[in-house]
């Protein structure tokens, strides 16, 4: 279930209530080649706070005081706001609960809308992968690198995938599902699954008693929660997150 930026970073500065951390050290990436139109910034899970930004004001205006957690979790287009908040809380309440993975092989990748401080929207690719972990090997910070590539892609529509070992994967899957489970009723996944067999508005509306100006209907509501445009994003998106 979607929480609130508060209640989801205090679940997660629980689980390190009895770790202690050395003074982060950024020197490894002080000099990361970033080109025209990327910045980077980390994400310290136990403290709530971002501890290291660079080229945030140059790409998305904002000084470096403003840009914080609640900010950067706030600033996607209102259309994409939710999804981006279930997989990125799913993604950390999965890293932050398990020790057993391939830091080398985990990143998340997401293309979205992100409002720059002028109010203007820009297409960007949010590539994130682990930074630092826990003394028992949960994740404790991550690296993500924002490049705007609003010149290559103009749609509104939001992409993402975890890259992980295949074990992660189907762990990440669980995960994903737990997050994702009350986005559609009973009847909205029937219609998903039925969508996905290749039936019809017409024949949904036999097979199901109902009219196709209530398929139509929810259909349409069906889309705009998945933040999809037609059924073959529908059904992608279902899979990933396990309603398929």
């Amino acid at each position: 279930m979607i929480q609130n930026i508060q209640e989801f970073l205090n679940d997660i500065k629980h689980k390190f209530e009895d770790e202690s951390f050395q003074v982060s050290d950024f020197s490894s990436i002080a000099h990361f080649p970033l080109n025209s139109k990327q910045c980077i910034y980390i994400m310290d899970w136990p403290t709530g706070r971002i501890t290291y930004k660079r080229n945030i004001y140059k790409i998305l205006g904002y000084d470096d005081d403003e840009f914080n957690i609640d900010m950067l979790l706030n600033i996607a287009h209102s259309d994409d706001l939710k999804i981006i908040k279930r997989i990125t809380q799913a993604v950390v309440n999965h890293l932050t609960s398990h020790t057993k993975f391939s830091y080398e092989d985990t990143s998340l990748i997401l293309i979205y809308r992100f409002r720059k401080k002028d109010g203007t929207y820009i297409k960007i690719l949010r590539q994130s992968t682990l930074f630092e972990k826990s003394s028992n090997g949960m994740l404790k910070s991550n690296l993500s690198i924002l490049t705007d590539i609003s010149f290559a892609d103009t749609d509104d529509y939001v992409s993402w995938e975890f890259l992980a070992p295949q074990i992660e994967e189907e762990n990440f899957r669980k995960e994903v599902y737990r997050e994702f489970s009350n986005l559609f009723t009973r009847r909205e996944v029937t219609i998903i699954e039925l969508i996905a067999e290749k039936y019809t508005t017409k024949d949904i509306a036999e097979k199901l008693f109902i009219s196709e100006h209530t398929v139509n209907t929810h259909r349409k509501n069906i889309l705009k929660k998945g933040n999809c445009h037609n059924a073959g994003q529908l059904i992608a998106f279902c899979k990933k997150v396990g309603v398929l």
